[in-house]
């Protein structure tokens, strides 16, 4: 075996691939790539080969036999597990194992990469549970040899390595490979005893363990300053914008690299950035779409019915395909948001036959996905609606699907499955799930443009020479290392046990990202610094400031607001993504016109308190009638608690009107079904998990409200019944019109909870759940007195009842208090139709306002924090 190092300055491309036939290993696919861009043989001559060190080590433990992998394995493995292995497992069914799955490969691959026999102080639990491990381990290989099976575990741990594939070769190169275990180690061992095997290496020799093969420090070479810069900004936005810029200064022969192990870019800059050439299939529109569909079926299951939750469906309805699969017009979605107006949380087959037929096709899928009883069934139902769905889909979409669904119906002809039942109490929402596990193995070409520049993880990178480097987002936790702790042994104990890998991993991430940075003519780091957002430089910057005697300078964008910077980012191309109106007519107030109101207008109490809070939120919310953001509880919202509360209240009341008897002689069976029967018809409402809840809960709380408030109201009761008047108004008569502005007549109206009239007086009840406005009782006497004044006693009562804190808040406001009510709302109309706008003026509140997004209100520095 021989080594041969490379100063960082050199192009190792140029330097180590040969024109002769040769074996050449990689540590990633963009190294194999570039060597291949970069490899130039002879014509008709012998091709050298070029493998990924993963691919390399498949072809060495391959068998005549069927190398079982992905799903398959899961569902070996959990056919051979007893009972009693599930229950101490804590695996209910099927869907619990692929945990265990991924942490049970893990625990054997690494007793077989580092070739540990035993580990050393382990507590008594522990050497219980590798106990456990073992047995299971021993009866799922039994059942792969009963069904003529192997696995890559097996293979490597007989240790039968096929060289056949290398026997036209002579030499095996390994391109700046740095990982090695002691397995592999020990393989390289066995190569070169018929192979010439060489480690090409980019760093100094001192710096690597050839005995042990591994990375054991880095020695940085003395930096240029012209060679390097590192700009800091207060904001990850701020920074990559500030890379943007650099790169369109340079963009022919510029390349970025970012550390993090996942780009936080990549969303919005796919289209002028080239990422990595595939993507997960799970990146798909389509497996999105069917990812969608399985967690609205697994959240509407309800007994014998099938519901459609609405977060579910509502993320749905904005995804392309579902709206081509279901043919969905504007009418329907908006019915789809007035029902979540509503409050509504899950829709049933009445709601969707009467209001929303367009998703009838839906429904009707998901259930026949619940009469799944073979594979052979879900294989053909899924087939004919990807059929359907994926017409105009790529090839390679397409295909992979297919491939999926013959992967499922292989499991049975390769008698990996007896029975299904044994795997899935539900069959179709099984298989589903066993067809996105499939799915998620599988990649896509990524589509790239040639104008596009490179942009990939420094993990993932090619180790080329570049002539300019960026590097993103260069913090502290875009270095930070996943857990490597198995999930029973310790970091602790793995060192105990000579298993350095956390050590191991960071050197090599650490490796990595400098050999890019020191193989770079020229190389600027971004990174950010931000306390408030626990955002700090990567330490790894300060090792470079030391080597280079530079210094950390601030970005000119630093002192530039985020909302400007918003409006400007995708101008870098030549052709604006965005384009934003700066027009002085945009700050503008809308204009005020009769048209707006109609021939007459309404005021209710809660018009009048949006009015006086600000006329441009009172146009958008009741005259335009624009719906704020909508927001899906699981939950009853305040809102419809409120309206539930006041229908059980106002149902109490009324069923003692019919009857004739008091309110607290109601009989406890009979108010009882009656806040039962409520509660039912708002099942829609409320999330499966909260149901037990308001059953529990919420029905005891109204239950002992109704009896506190019956036995309150004993004394205001008038003798005659039919004087009781629940959610009234409830004579069918016109309104009085209480003033005019602007050739516009303007009524009071309202629903009064509950009034009661007598000869002396009359009392107004209001119920709430929550704190009260005695403004709104003067408001309701007043709207009383202007339209039914003949009707009414001279003096008048009004109260709140709280609900929750079954109490009375007293309103004790004369007419005199009422009047200026009234006079207020008229003088406010004028002074909107005198001032001829919808004026927007700011308040700190304007921050928490629904509308805020369309008002786009400056708000200024100081007023932020208010």
């Amino acid at each position: 075996m021989n080594f041969k190092y490379y100063d960082y300055q050199v192009d190792l491309f140029k330097e180590i691939i040969s024109q002769q036939a040769e074996v050449y290993l990689f540590k990633n696919y963009q190294d194999l790539k570039e060597a291949v861009r970069v490899y130039q043989p002879a014509p008709l001559t012998k091709q050298s080969l070029f493998l990924t060190v993963k691919e390399f080590k498949k072809r060495l433990f391959s068998s005549e036999q069927i190398v079982v992998k992905e799903e398959k394995l899961v569902l070996i493995l959990f056919s051979v597990l007893t009972s009693e292995q599930k229950k101490d497992l804590q695996l209910d069914n099927y869907q619990d194992i692929h945990q265990f799955t991924q942490r049970f490969f893990a625990y054997f691959n690494l007793l077989n990469n580092y070739q540990i026999q035993e580990f050393k102080q382990l507590t008594d639990w522990q050497k219980e549970r590798i106990k456990r491990l073992e047995n299971i381990k021993l009866n799922y290989q039994k059942k792969l040899n009963k069904l003529g099976y192997v696995d890559q575990l097996t293979l490597r741990e007989n240790g039968l390595l096929n060289f056949d594939f290398l026997a036209d070769y002579q030499k095996i190169n390994f391109f700046n490979v740095l990982e090695f275990t002691p397995y592999f180690k020990d393989i390289i061992q066995q190569l070169s005893y018929n192979f010439q095997v060489e480690l090409h290496l980019q760093l100094l020799k001192g710096d690597f363990n050839e005995q042990n093969l591994s990375l054991t420090k880095i020695s940085l070479p003395k930096l240029a300053q012209q060679n390097l810069e590192i700009r800091k900004n207060n904001s990850k936005l701020k920074s990559l914008t500030a890379l943007l810029n650099e790169l369109n200064l340079s963009q022919k022969e510029t390349e970025i690299i970012d550390p993090a192990s996942e780009i936080e870019a990549a969303p919005i800059l796919g289209q002028k950035l080239n990422f990595a050439k595939t993507k997960s299939y799970r990146e798909s529109d389509f497996y999105v779409f069917l990812e969608s569909l399985y967690q609205l079926y697994q959240k509407g299951k309800s007994g014998s019915q099938i519901l459609l939750e609405l977060p579910e469906l509502y993320a749905l309805a904005g995804q392309k395909l579902f709206k081509k699969w279901l043919d969905l017009d504007a009418e329907s979605l908006l019915e789809l948001k007035k029902l979540i107006g509503e409050d509504y949380y899950y829709l049933d087959q009445d709601i969707i036959e009467n209001k929303l037929p367009a998703f009838k096709k839906l429904l009707n899928f998901l259930k026949q996905l619940r009469q799944i009883k073979t594979s052979k069934s879900f294989i053909k139902s899924l087939s004919d609606f990807a059929g359907e769905l994926l017409s105009n889909e790529a090839q390679e979409l397409i295909e992979k699907f297919n491939d999926s669904l013959l992967a499922l119906k292989s499991i049975e002809e390769m008698k990996i499955v007896d029975n299904w039942q044994d795997y899935y109490s539900d069959l179709g929402a099984g298989l589903f799930s066993l067809l996105l596990n499939q799915l998620k193995y599988k990649t896509l070409k990524r589509v790239q443009t040639e104008k596009s520049i490179d942009f990939l993880e420094s993990d993932r990178a090619a180790q080329k020479k570049r002539k300019k480097l960026l590097l993103n987002n260069c913090i502290q936790s875009s270095f930070a290392l996943k857990q490597d702790g198995l999930f029973f042994l310790s970091e602790k104990q793995l060192q105990a046990n000579g298993l350095e890998l956390k050590h191991k991993q960071s050197i090599l991430k650490k490796y990595y990202f400098l050999r890019h940075v020191l193989n770079s003519q020229k190389a600027v780091i971004f990174t950010v610094e931000n306390e408030t957002e626990n955002i700090s430089p990567a330490v790894i910057l300060e090792e470079l400031l030391l080597n280079s005697n530079l210094e950390i300078k601030d970005s000119k964008l630093k002192s530039i607001t985020e909302k400007e910077i918003l409006n400007n980012l995708f101008t870098f191309d030549s052709t604006p993504l965005l384009k934003v109106n700066n027009s002085s007519n945009f700050q503008h107030n809308l204009v005020v016109r009769k048209e707006d109101f109609g021939s007459s207008f309404n005021f209710s109490y809660y018009k009048y308190k949006s009015l006086k809070d600000c006329y441009h939120r009172f146009y958008l919310e009741h005259l335009l009638n624009l719906a704020p953001n909508l927001e899906i509880s699981p939950s009853l919202s305040l809102m419809t608690l409120g309206i539930l509360t006041h229908q059980i209240f106002g149902d109490l009341m009324i069923y003692a009107k019919k009857t004739k008897i008091m309110p607290s002689q109601i009989k406890e069976s009979e108010r009882q079904q009656i806040i039962k029967k409520a509660i039912k018809k708002n099942e829609l409402k409320i999330d499966k998990d909260y149901l037990n809840y308001y059953n529990q809960i919420i029905f005891k709380s109204l239950d002992s409200s109704f009896i506190r408030f019956a036995h309150l109201l004993e004394k205001y009761l008038p003798e005659d019944f039919s004087n009781i008047l629940v959610e009234w108004p409830e004579w069918n008569r016109e309104l009085e019109k209480y003033f005019e502005v602007g050739g516009i007549d303007f009524y009071l109206s309202g629903r009064i909870d509950l009034l009661l009239l007598n000869k002396g007086e009359y009392f107004i009840i209001d119920f709430k759940t929550g704190s009260g406005d005695q403004k709104q009782l003067d408001f309701y006497s007043l709207m009383l007195r202007q339209n039914y004044n003949k009707k009414l006693a001279p003096a008048s009562r009004k109260a709140i009842y709280n609900i929750f804190e079954q109490s009375f808040e007293h309103s004790y406001h004369k007419i005199e208090k009422e009047a200026k009510l009234g006079a207020e709302l008229e003088e406010l109309s004028l002074e909107l139709f005198n001032s001829g706008e919808y004026e927007r003026l700011y308040k700190s509140r304007c921050q928490r306002c629904p509308y805020q997004a369309i008002c786009r209100l400056e708000v200024k520095e100081n007023e932020k924090s208010n």
